[in-house]
């Protein structure tokens, strides 16, 4: 894609965006459906179109580290600053959220919040002008997560304001999620980045209270 093409495009999904529309955006895993996070009539659109149940939070898509740790309570941010190391990558840090007007549009029966960096020019161009995301994959509830534009359901494609036809989307692997309690790090579901990549990444600051926990995931997820 070339800069002319991908500033153009980030333009518009931006435009699509503050007008409390959706979008279904390649991501660095699979195709995502996105919202603006501070736009509560858009993030309740996001659940309607994948028929997804209400309790169950969306991730937060942001620019970069410190965007993320405005997002997260003081007494976790360095812990995020840590592991945000890993970032821009396939990684979900689900931390306690701080003072945020649109938390819980997002994660509506829980003060905990999934937030990602992702690894895609397209994405964190467009991050950088609208501010954070709501983002699921572009899937209907218990469906697959789709890895290419041509998997996306036609039901679901035509919901959204805008779909960004990026071919192949990322690896067609879920990120990994990790979540941060007082300083300890439990893996809720494994992904791209392994369990040796999070250890390596703490120690490197003299962590050592990293808790691991088997969990099932269906498939599918940003």
């Amino acid at each position: 894609m070339q800069d002319a093409d991908l500033s153009l495009i980030v333009r518009r999904c931006a435009e699509v965006l503050a007008m409390g529309e959706l979008a279904i955006i390649p991501t660095d895993t699979v195709y995502g459906l996105a919202a603006r996070a501070d736009v509560h009539r858009a993030v309740e659109a996001v659940f309607r179109a994948k028929g997804r149940d209400a309790e169950k939070a969306l991730v937060v898509m942001v620019s970069g580290i410190e965007e993320a740790a405005e997002l997260t309570v003081e007494e976790e941010r360095e812990t995020l600053r840590r592991l945000g190391t890993l970032w821009p990558g396939p990684l979900t840090l689900v931390v306690k959220a701080s003072e945020i007007p649109w938390r819980e549009s997002v994660a509506p029966s829980t003060h905990m919040l999934g937030i990602r960096v992702p690894d895609s020019p397209l994405l964190l161009s467009l991050l950088s002008i609208s501010g954070p995301l709501a983002v699921s994959s572009a899937n209907l509830a218990g469906g697959p997560a789709p890895a290419s534009f041509a998997e996306i359901d036609e039901g679901l494609l035509a919901k959204v304001g805008l779909a960004v036809d990026g071919g192949k989307s990322g690896s067609g692997r879920p990120s990994a999620v990790v979540k941060i309690s007082e300083g300890e790090l439990t893996v809720l579901r494994q992904g791209e980045i392994c369990e040796d990549e999070l250890m390596r990444s703490m120690l490197r600051y003299g962590e050592d209270s990293i808790e691991y926990m088997c969990y099932r995931e269906k498939k599918g997820g940003t």
